[in-house]
C-alpha cells in the first residue's frame, strides 16, 4: 500500500508540475509531451515491477525477484531520467516558494559541486556497481528479505544509482554526441559488471541463497535450478537491455553522419547567406547588435558565453544553449518577453540575485534577447 501511495503522489506531482509549466510558457514548452510519457513509462513499469503478482512471486522465486531487479536497475531509470522530473516537482510548487528553492539551491554551491561529482560518468558508474554488488551480498540479500524497510532500501537505492548512470547521457554538460559516445561507454560497462555478476550466480555450484529454496519447491523447482535460473535472467536479458539501450544512443550519434547531403545542402545556404546579417525570431531584435551588447557589457567576465572571447566567467550560470532551457533565474519561463524584463531589471524578478541593474536600455534588451536565443 505504501509503495502504490508513493506512486501514486510522485504522478500526481508530475502532473501538476506539468500543468503549470504548460500554462505559463505554452503545451510542450519547458517539459514536452515526449518526456511526460516516458516518465508515465517509467512509473508504469516501477508498479508492474512492485505492484504485480509479480512481486508475490519473488517472495518465493529468486528468478522472479531477480526480474525485479532488472526492471528496477535497467529499465525504470531512463525512463524515469529521461522524463525530466526534477523540472516537474520544481513547477508543481506555488510560484512564491518555487522561487525560493531555486534561490536556495543556486547559493548551495558544495551541493551543486557533489551532485555534480556523483553525476559525473566514472563516478555515477562506480556508485551503481557498489550497490548492485553489496546487494546481491548473500548475507545482506537475505536480510533485506526479512525486513521490508531494508528491501525496499534496495530497490530505491537500484533505481537511484542507475540514475546516476543515466543523468549525465540526458543531461550532458558537453556537446550532445559526446554525451552518447561516453553513454555508450557507460552502459557496456553496466553491462559488463551486471553480466559477470549473472554469471557468477548462474554458475556457481553452491546455493548462494537459501532463504528461498523453500518457495522454490512450491513452484516445482529445486533452489539450484531457482538460482540458476536468476543468475540467467540478470546475464542474458538484463544484458540485452543495455544492448539496446546502447543501440539507440549509437544511432542517435551516428545520426549527423547519416545526414551529409542535408548538411551539404545547409552549407551552401549557409554560404549564400553569410554576408546577411543573422535573422532574429525576436520581433524588432537585431542579433549582431545583441551580440555587440554583449560584448561592450563585459557580460563574459560573470558567464561563460560560446562565441563571444574572452567569455569564461563563473559567476552566473553558463549562456551557452539558454534558448533551449526551460527557466530563466529558476523562477521565470523562458520566453522572450520574460527574458528581456530580466536583462533590463533582474532584481525585481529575484531581489537575491547577483546580477545587478545594468541600466540596459528596452531596446538593448530586445537586440540581446534576439542574439540569446541564437544559442542552442
Amino acid at each position: 500500500m505504501m509503495i502504490a501511495l508513493m506512486l501514486l503522489a510522485a504522478t500526481c506531482c508530475y502532473a501538476i508540475g506539468v500543468r503549470a509549466a504548460w500554462r505559463r510558457a505554452g503545451v510542450g514548452r519547458s517539459i514536452s509531451a515526449r518526456q511526460a510519457a516516458m516518465f508515465g513509462i517509467g512509473i508504469i513499469v516501477t508498479a508492474v515491477a512492485l505492484l504485480s503478482p509479480l512481486d508475490a512471486m519473488a517472495d518465493d522465486l529468486f528468478s522472479a525477484h531477480m526480474t525485479q531487479h532488472v526492471l528496477l536497475a535497467a529499465v525504470v531509470p531512463p525512463f524515469l531520467v529521461f522524463g525530466a522530473p526534477f523540472t516537474a516537482f520544481i513547477w508543481a510548487l506555488p510560484a512564491g516558494r518555487r522561487r525560493r528553492v531555486v534561490a536556495w539551491l543556486h547559493r548551495r554551491r558544495a551541493l551543486r559541486a557533489a551532485w555534480l561529482a556523483i553525476t559525473a560518468p566514472a563516478i555515477g558508474w562506480f556508485i551503481h556497481l557498489i550497490a548492485m554488488w553489496t546487494w546481491h551480498a548473500p548475507s545482506l540479500y537475505q536480510l533485506a528479505l526479512r525486513s521490508e524497510w531494508i528491501h525496499a532500501a534496495e530497490h530505491a537505492s537500484f533505481v537511484g544509482t542507475a540514475m546516476l548512470v543515466w543523468w549525465p547521457i540526458a543531461h550532458p554538460r558537453t556537446a550532445r554526441r559526446t554525451a552518447y559516445a561516453l553513454g555508450i561507454g557507460t552502459l557496456f560497462l553496466t553491462a559488463m559488471q551486471t553480466g559477470v555478476l549473472g554469471a557468477l550466480i548462474t554458475l556457481s555450484h553452491h546455493l548462494l541463497y537459501p532463504a528461498q529454496g523453500a518457495g522454490a519447491a512450491r513452484w516445482g523447482l529445486t533452489a539450484m535450478e531457482d538460482q540458476t535460473l536468476a543468475g540467467l535472467i540478470m546475464w542474458v536479458p538484463g544484458g540485452l537491455i543495455y544492448v539496446a539501450a546502447m543501440s539507440v544512443l549509437f544511432v542517435k550519434w551516428l545520426e549527423p553522419r547519416r545526414v551529409v547531403s542535408r548538411v551539404a545542402l545547409a552549407a551552401v545556404v549557409v554560404t549564400a547567406s553569410c554576408a546577411q546579417p543573422a535573422r532574429s525570431v525576436v520581433p524588432g531584435g537585431d542579433v549582431t547588435r545583441g551580440k555587440q551588447a554583449v560584448e561592450a557589457m563585459g557580460c563574459g567576465a560573470c558567464h561563460t558565453i560560446a562565441g563571444v572571447g574572452p567569455a569564461h566567467g563563473e559567476v552566473g550560470p553558463p549562456l551557452t544553449g539558454i534558448a533551449r532551457r526551460s527557466l530563466i533565474a529558476g523562477a521565470l519561463p523562458n520566453t522572450p518577453e520574460n527574458m528581456m524584463r530580466w536583462i533590463e531589471d533582474p532584481p525585481s524578478i529575484e531581489p537575491n540575485t547577483a546580477m545587478p541593474n545594468l541600466g540596459v536600455t528596452p531596446q538593448s534588451a530586445r537586440d540581446i534577447t534576439a542574439y540569446l536565443y541564437t544559442l542552442r
